[in-house]
């Protein structure tokens, strides 16, 4: 029996959630799985089988759905930055409400903007985290400014300008945010720097 749950969590690189393990497996069962460490409860719903490490940005975005990685998070799970965010930075639709809140730094947008750019990236442990492509972060940083890490920000700004940006991408998108002007002043600058 201790195999057919090692087979399932392997599948999903550890993590099962409370819904996919009650297909297999009843009640009592599950409980005594958690009191012998055979898994863990990492959060409400969602367990990890033992042996595994636990991918706290893939368990939030199993338990809150409708979040996607963004700014400084999107930023480093893209490789423009090296700095690990504090918290988590996630973009959700207007009026969507979240489980462990403190746990993000919270950006509300409409769903047209919601949608724009997003993409599926792995990560460093190899699980599929959802996220927004790379001109739709370095719009998200130019955007809210303020409300990043000024470190943060000018290597996210300088490490895209020197790997061949997709100006007409970045162009696009910072149409649609109205900050077409910012991207162009900083683009010149960084060419002639």
């Amino acid at each position: 029996m201790t195999n057919d749950i090692e087979k399932y969590s392997k599948d999903n690189n550890g993590l099962l959630t409370y819904s996919m393990l009650l297909k297999h497996y009843n009640k009592p069962q599950i409980r005594n799985y958690v009191n012998d460490a055979v898994i863990s409860r990492v959060a409400h719903g969602i367990y990890y089988y033992k042996g595994y490490t636990i991918d706290m940005m893939r368990v939030h975005q199993v338990s809150n759905s409708t979040i996607i990685y963004s700014h400084e998070t999107a930023a480093y799970l893209h490789n423009l930055t090296d700095r690990f965010p504090r918290k988590y930075c996630v973009t959700v639709n207007q009026g969507t409400n979240l489980r462990n809140r403190e746990d993000f730094n919270i950006f509300y947008v409409n769903s047209e903007t919601y949608n724009m750019g997003v993409v599926t990236v792995k990560n460093n442990l190899n699980n599929n985290i959802i996220t927004y492509d790379l001109e739709r972060t370095v719009c998200d940083m130019i955007r809210s400014k303020d409300r990043v890490e000024l470190q943060v920000y000018t290597e996210v700004i300088q490490s895209y300008f020197q790997n061949k940006p997709n100006m007409t991408k970045l162009i696009k998108y910072a149409k649609h945010f109205n900050i077409v002007d910012e991207v162009y002043e900083i683009s010149l600058l960084l060419q002639r720097g």
